[in-house]
């Protein structure tokens, strides 16, 4: 029966399973990024589109209380994308951060399975010098015995 040569298994899978983890929180803040990212793609077009009613309404005439109405809606839609960036910004950089975590996990998984691999290969290879070394004295024995 083999045993285990590899002793630091549950290292191992405890580090499979952290980079499971960044995985998942990556693609939630990148998911969360995007919908930011396209929600203030949105105002801007809505506001580009109230900027080219307001345009057309000034050359038809316009009273003082719909510009007043409008310039108010604009200030408004104004700090509502600027915050929208910020909260892109924002966004951005806790992606960012989950990027980078998730680049550490992956490493320390791959250091583990190198590792594993190492000891693997070293235990085979004392197999394999155990397994001649048994084989040689077998035949020396049977040398001697002719």
């Amino acid at each position: 029966m083999q045993r285990n040569v590899f002793t630091l298994e549950r290292v191992l899978h405890f580090r499979k399973e952290a980079e499971k983890l960044r995985k998942l929180e990556f693609a939630t803040a990148k998911q969360e990024y995007e919908l930011a990212e396209d929600h203030l793609r949105r105002e801007e077009e809505a506001i580009e589109e109230l900027n080219l009613e307001f345009m057309t309404r000034q050359i038809e005439g316009i009273s003082a209380l719909e510009l007043q109405l409008y310039a108010d809606f604009f200030q408004k839609k104004n700090q509502d994308i600027c915050q929208q960036r910020d909260e892109v910004v924002k966004l951005d950089r806790h992606m960012v951060e989950k990027k980078d975590d998730l680049i550490a996990a992956a490493t320390d998984k791959k250091i583990m399975e190198e590792l594993k691999k190492k000891k693997v290969k070293a235990h085979e290879k004392a197999l394999a010098d155990k397994e001649q070394g048994f084989l040689d004295e077998i035949a020396l024995r049977n040398r001697g015995l002719e």
